[in-house]
């Protein structure tokens, strides 16, 4: 069986995605639907209610949204999306502390799929410490336990997905939650939450298991960067969509990746490409392209370094985004990805559901240490000495 044949054998492909990751990811755009529909309206009223006092006061000083993994960027995405549009900042924090400077003046977010993310535990237990309100955006977990006990406003996802597949539930969530507080014009966020939504059906049936490889283009893709490590290169708002894509890389498809970001590149990473072909050629690069970014010294940039990859690279792809705003241009190409990185998965034999090393560092952790136990704990304590007050 060719490489080519694998992609189009639909039994083949059952195979080997014991998940359905595939089907998941075909289905998703209806997930954003969802949330647009249903959430919009039975979320708003409590979403102003709990921050009214902050933005009508002016005390709002920024937003931070916390999370790890398919869950996190979503906030990246967020950030990336509407740093033009805000007079705040949009921080995302990875880890198992909050930076000191957070105090009760920023709105806490906090993303969790599974509602069980340690370090995202861990970080709530800070904001409650601090008396920051928080908002939790989650399928359940403990996560919803904790924002039940503070009187948090907590939005229940529809479970059962692995995190990096409810990335159009978690980032529509977090869309709608910033409608919601008006720090950005609602008609906005809707307008463009609906174009995107159209852009992602199309791409849905273009890049589908039905779009044979002579016409899908991350068939075509997948085809290309297989059998090397690949190397994704993004500008502007597409830097967390290249972060995105190299996750995406790594846990569907099995594969080494990595991510930088223009004029960042040019600075270092570039020059890294004299290195002698036998050691280049086992490298490819995916270019995120948004032609509406490309004017001027940006423009060259890009062109300049897709003539070294197209001698040096073992691929070079062009990833060209679609839509008219800057959302469907940014999730357009992320879905895009998602396809690819499974095609990749099917190529290199592997199953695109499964993640056993994750598994496999969590079930030393549980063996190890008893981090959630200790933030139970400490939760509980937090609010005990707050009741007493």
């Amino acid at each position: 069986m060719t490489l080519t044949s694998i992609l189009d054998d639909r039994k083949r492909l059952k195979e080997l995605d014991s998940g359905d990751m595939l089907g998941i990811v075909e289905k998703s755009p209806g997930f954003m639907d969802w949330c647009i529909e249903s959430m919009a309206r039975v979320q708003k009223t409590r979403i102003i209610e709990k921050v009214s006092n902050y933005i009508s006061r002016g005390k709002l000083k920024g937003i931070f949204v916390v999370g790890m993994g398919g869950s996190a960027i979503s906030g990246d995405l967020l950030r990336d999306w509407l740093q033009d549009a805000m007079d705040i900042p949009i921080i995302v924090v990875r880890g198992y502390s909050l930076p000191v400077y957070i105090t009760n003046h920023y709105l806490g977010i906090f993303l969790s799929y599974s509602g069980n993310t340690e370090e995202t535990l861990s970080c709530f237990a800070d904001a409650i410490e601090r008396e920051v309100t928080c908002i939790g955006i989650t399928s359940g977990g403990l996560l919803a336990s904790f924002l039940e006990r503070v009187n948090g406003l907590c939005i229940h996802l529809p479970s059962g997905y692995q995190p990096r597949a409810a990335l159009l539930y978690l980032f529509t969530a977090l869309a709608i939650l910033m409608a919601g507080t008006g720090i950005v014009p609602e008609e906005k966020i809707i307008t463009e939450l609906e174009e995107t939504s159209a852009i992602l059906h199309t791409l849905a049936s273009e890049c589908g298991r039905e779009s044979t490889v002579n016409e899908n283009p991350m068939k075509q893709a997948a085809l290309k960067v297989f059998k090397t490590i690949i190397a994704i290169y993004g500008h502007g708002c597409l830097v967390s969509v290249a972060r995105r894509l190299k996750g995406q890389i790594n846990e569907n498809g099995k594969n080494p990746a990595y991510h930088d970001f223009f004029p960042e590149l040019n600075h270092n990473e570039t020059v890294g490409w004299e290195v002698a072909p036998d050691v280049s050629m086992h490298v490819s690069c995916i270019l995120l392209r948004d032609e509406k970014q490309e004017a001027g010294s940006m423009g060259v940039r890009v062109r300049y370094t897709k003539g070294i990859l197209e001698e040096k690279a073992a691929a070079c792809i062009n990833l060209v985004a679609r839509g008219t705003s800057r959302l469907a241009r940014m999730l357009s190409l992320v879905y895009m990805g998602d396809f690819m990185s499974i095609y990749l998965a099917f190529l290199n034999g592997k199953d695109p559901t499964p993640v056993t090393y994750i598994q496999g560092l969590k079930e030393e952790l549980k063996n190890k240490v008893h981090v959630q136990e200790e933030i139970k704990a400490r939760v509980e304590r937090i609010i005990q000495q707050q009741d007493e007050r």
